[in-house]
């Protein structure tokens, strides 16, 4: 495979532009899992948070290592296709659905391939702060999170990643210290649910068979033009719609409707970031019946409506990885 690794640097040429994306509360990866120079840790923060992101198709593969003094958090933002493994064990391969999230250890060597888009971001945690948080729960480790068998899913996991691209946008108004007291929340809650996650409580339905989901999933993806029923997928899996929509639901975190409008949001993202083509014919050739239904749902997903997010992602594809 092509080697992607590389060292990036800022010159004193560069623009206003490229300043701006590393002043942000939240830093643009040019390397995996990797803090630009230029943005560093701020004084008196106490997490880093950096996003990992690209609309392109293709075969990426990236390598890291966390620091010996940080755990790094993973949330993934949109589906992607991935294998990843740490120190030579394989943890994921396959999709890793939004809301996902992964907890990396000090000290551990990472490996992923990504095949086609990815966006997700990277909570850069120091083991001192974890220490902090975990004072007064009974779970002082998030052990069981860095489990080997794929991410741990939640709905608020998702939330709280958008409300960190939220502040992002409001930096001017809410600070450092806000995604410090939101971090310090969020690590807190991940430790009460390690516990949970190690004891085994919670589980619900059975998950889908590998290649089960697989056969769910690329059927959507086959048919994001079209019109797609539950029927349909299921007999893609092989399952009836009554036990296909639960199995579906405890392996995706989602169910087979919002998943599939989860897809048509992000193809027509894509469109949008690569292609001049309108708004309206956007929404059409990826399934919805009408402009004003996929402004809606564009904009429960993404937080903007198409066109306001078509111009904003002008400045932020230039200055993401290729």
């Amino acid at each position: 495979m092509t080697d992607f690794n590389r060292t990036v640097t800022i010159s004193p040429a560069a623009t206003n532009a490229e300043a701006e994306a590393f002043s942000a509360l939240i830093a643009r990866e040019r390397a995996w899992r990797k803090l630009p120079e230029a943005s560093g840790r701020r004084r008196h923060a106490k997490i880093a948070v950096s996003r990992w992101q690209s609309l392109n198709e293709g075969v990426r593969e990236e390598r890291a290592e966390t620091a010996c003094d940080t755990h790094i958090i993973t949330i993934v933002l949109r589906r992607t296709n991935m294998w990843l493994s740490l120190t030579g064990k394989t943890v994921h391969d396959g999709s890793a659905m939004p809301g996902s999230l992964h907890v990396t250890l000090p000290s551990v060597a990472a490996r992923c391939v990504f095949n086609g888009p990815f966006d997700a971001l990277h909570l850069h945690v120091p083991n001192t702060l974890i220490e902090d948080c975990a004072q007064d729960l009974p779970q002082g480790s998030l052990r069981g999170l860095s489990k080997q068998d794929g991410f741990f899913r939640a709905p608020w996991i998702e939330r709280f990643g958008q409300t960190l691209l939220l502040a992002d946008e409001l930096h001017g108004a809410l600070g450092q210290r806000y995604i410090d007291s939101l971090g310090t929340a969020f690590v807190a809650k991940l430790l009460s649910e390690a516990g949970r996650a190690t004891s085994g409580e919670g589980r619900g339905a059975n998950e889908l068979a590998k290649w089960r989901l697989k056969r769910a999933v690329d059927y959507i993806d086959d048919n994001l033009d079209g019109s797609v029923t539950l029927a349909d997928v299921s007999a893609a899996a092989g399952l009836t719609r009554m036990h296909f929509a639960a199995q579906f639901k405890a392996s995706t975190g989602l169910r087979p409707h919002e998943y599939l409008l989860r897809r048509r949001v992000e193809k027509a993202q894509q469109l949008l970031a690569t292609r001049n083509a309108s708004v309206v014919d956007v929404a059409l050739s990826v399934g919805f019946e009408s402009q004003s239904h996929f402004t809606t749902v564009f904009k429960r997903f993404v937080g903007k409506p198409p066109h306001a997010w078509r111009q904003s992602n002008d400045f932020n594809q230039s200055k993401l990885p290729n």
